[in-house]
């Protein structure tokens, strides 16, 4: 509080000085699920534009969110596998997306129990990004304690026309688009989009991916503005996953400093050296906005329709998912400000075929390495059916300089987990068992059903206190469901419950922005990753305490020549938490959470010339932190990851050259230790760059 405190009096100054002659920036968002200056929010909220956008890859949302403040995101091999985390949101995630609510155009594309698949989401297709950081469950419902993306696409209201881009670059990577859209007649409008994606990644094994997008925008424009505004997608995506360089005690090995040696990434030490995601997804989405003179109704619907193979550790799963969702929002704007209500109900199904791996190799009676992907005898059978159903309301009352949102939101989770097991994979013996044996849970016929119950209220305070300057302060609260894997393994987990408080400034001038957060998250039950012999399993820590510090601003020097950055401290600690080592507990009390840096920072510098000419160079430096719940090793961090981004454009051309990793550094994206003392690392990209041409018709 003292921070926050001596940085109002310094923007009282700042706002004393310069209100008479510089402007307010405006910005519209959606993170109120109504239209509003970003200013006036009582949140901390980071908005990616198109002009950011344009100077990176966009081969996956890594490349958007890189160095913002609050996040943690880091991409294994540049593809759509992106691990992200926000103020420690998705910490637990062992793919996807947990804990973090992700928006299609407004469009809640999370499941019901808090996964997020980003396979089907076409970066090449994105013109704005806008990121909510903290607990928004009041708004958007259970499982986003973490805060709230909403990905924007171009729109076909925008203009007649499209573009046809080219991208090619090191290790065969492509990156390959075209878009074009026009109205059909006085009030049709329809945007057609194809995309490639690509990369052999050949600078280590096993670590290629493409993606096949293809989208259709069929829109309509009333006469009065109104919308009705239709999504229509097909996604095949191909991912291989190489998996982790192992460094262990016995049978001895070091792989990653044989990797910091040799520059050369060895095979992943651990069996499954065929990982991978292959995935058709379709998806539609329908929403029509309609006003009534001070009524909005917007109501939409979408699905999705989900089937992947999927090689992992010590199992394939074959999967095949149907998801149904409908979210219903009414704003009645009054006298006293705005009313928004509305409910929402959302709907999983995925069925489920588990398999041995065909082609083995063993050694000793125990599986030391695959041999191939493919799918041997069946093992288990299950369908996941989950149900959620929410509805919420919040009364914003603006009066002069103030803003005050008040609401809460009524949250139902229904799980219904069966299936028959034939057999499984056992960590101990290292080799597949058949039912019955006491090594595997859940033999035969299984059936469970839980259900969660969430109470998400909020209030937030926004002030102007100068038309350049505005501070904020809220409560807010929220709930992760744990997810329907966690709850096969785990049947006895709780709801992890959140209570956020938080204060922040904004200030907005026509060469200078800043805006700063801090915040203490009181957490109680949250679901904790503990990982044993390779095996990945589940349990709630009593209670977590998360508290930080975000800080974003940039400056503009010159004429086209802009500097800034971000810092992020995180300090992030259980208070009451037990972890299950062997037969026992061990108390991790005041161990600070894993994976998680104290210190997180980014800058950059942007310069762009009349001429055409840009340019752009930005670094990132995440700082030491800890490997696993014990707090027995930490991972150094990395410092100064540089990427440079050089472009011209002239008349309807526009070229670039993107460089990752200038320096070429060897470090990790992710480093671990299991109970046994065995450390993983997976290893970030070497240096990389692509070209691209954009021509714009």
């Amino acid at each position: 509080m003292n921070k926050s405190g001596s940085a109002l009096a310094v923007l009282a100054l700042l706002g004393l000085a310069f209100s008479k002659e510089l402007e307010l920036e405006q910005v519209s968002i959606t993170a109120t699920r109504i239209e509003r200056k970003v200013q006036d929010v009582p949140a901390s909220i980071t908005v990616i534009g198109k002009e950011e956008l344009d100077q990176r890859p966009m081969l996956n949302l890594y490349d958007a969110l890189q160095g913002t403040a609050g996040v943690n995101v880091g991409s294994r091999n540049q593809g759509y596998d992106v691990r992200l985390i926000i103020r420690g949101g998705g910490l637990k995630a062992t793919y996807g997306v947990r804990e973090i609510m992700i928006l299609l155009n407004g469009v809640p594309i999370t499941d019901p129990d808090s996964l997020t698949r980003l396979d089907f989401v076409d970066t090449s297709l994105i013109e704005r990004v806008e990121v909510v950081k903290g607990p928004n469950s009041t708004l958007w419902g259970v499982n986003a304690s973490g805060g709230v993306i909403n990905v924007i696409t171009k729109s076909p209201f925008e203009r007649k026309g499209g573009f046809l881009k080219l991208g090619f670059g090191d290790y065969n990577t492509q990156n390959h688009h075209i878009y074009y859209s026009t109205p059909l007649g006085k009030n049709f409008y329809i945007g057609f989009s194809a995309s490639r994606r690509q990369s052999d990644n050949s600078w280590r094994e096993w670590n290629t991916f493409q993606t096949n997008q293809i989208t259709l925008q069929p829109s309509y424009m009333f006469e009065n503005g109104d919308t009705w505004e239709n999504y229509l997608s097909y996604t095949k995506a191909d991912l291989k996953l190489p998996g982790s360089l192992v460094v262990r005690p016995f049978p001895p090995l070091d792989q990653w400093s044989e990797f910091l040696r040799t520059g050369k990434v060895p095979r992943t030490g651990d069996p499954w050296k065929h990982m991978g995601r292959y995935s058709e997804i379709f998806f539609f989405s329908s929403k029509l906005t309609k006003n009534f003179g001070n009524l909005e109704l917007i109501p939409l619907i979408y699905t999705n329709h989900w089937q992947h193979y999927h090689p992992v550790t010590g199992r394939i799963n074959d999967a095949d998912t149907w998801i149904f969702g409908t979210d219903v929002q009414v704003n009645y704007k009054h006298s006293l400000g705005v009313l928004t209500g509305g409910f929402t109900v959302r709907y999983d199904q995925q069925k489920t075929n588990y398999y041995k791996y065909r082609d083995v190799q063993v050694a000793g009676g125990r599986i030391v390495s695959t041999l191939s992907d493919i799918a041997g005898d069946l093992l288990e059978k299950q369908t996941q059916k989950t149900l959620l159903a929410g509805a919420f309301v919040q009364q914003s009352f603006q009066k002069d300089k103030w803003i005050i949102d008040l609401g809460i939101r009524f949250d139902q989770v229904d799980f219904d987990i069966s299936g028959y097991k034939w057999g499984d994979y056992s960590f101990s013996a290292g080799n597949y068992r058949s039912c019955p044996n006491p090594a595997i849970e859940n033999c035969f016929a299984y059936s469970k059903e839980k259900t969660y119950t969430v109470v998400s209220p909020r209030v937030g305070v926004s002030y102007r206190l100068f038309p350049e300057v505005s501070v904020y302060g809220t409560i807010g609260t929220g709930a992760n469901t744990p997810t329907s894997g966690e709850l096969s393994s785990n049947p006895n987990l709780k709801l992890t419950k959140v209570i956020n408080y938080e204060t922040g400034i904004k200030a907005n001038y026509r060469k200078f922005s800043l805006e700063t957060a801090v915040y203490k998250m009181d957490v109680k039950d949250e679901v904790v990753r503990v990982i044993e012999g390779g095996q990945t399993r589940f349990v709630n820590a009593g209670k977590t305490e998360k508290k930080g510090f975000e800080l974003t601003l940039s400056y503009q020097l010159l004429e086209g020549l802009t500097v800034g950055g971000s810092y992020t401290y995180s300090d992030y600690r259980f208070k009451n938490f037990s972890e299950p080592v062997g037969p026992s507990n061990v108390s991790r009390d005041g161990n600070r959470l894993p994976y998680i840096p104290i210190h997180q920072y980014s800058l950059f510098l942007n310069y762009s010339h009349p001429s055409g000419f840009r340019a752009k160079v930005q670094t990132n430096t995440w700082g030491e932190y800890y490997m696993d719940n014990a707090n027995s090793e930490k991972y150094e961090g990395y410092e100064f990851i540089t990427s440079v981004t050089l472009g011209y454009q002239r008349k309807g051309f526009d070229l670039s050259l993107i460089v990752d990793n200038l320096f070429d550094k060897k470090y990790a994206v992710e480093a671990t230790k299991d109970l046994q003392g065995v450390k993983r690392y997976t290893p970030a990209p070497p240096r990389t760059f692509l070209v691209k041409l954009t021509y714009n018709f």
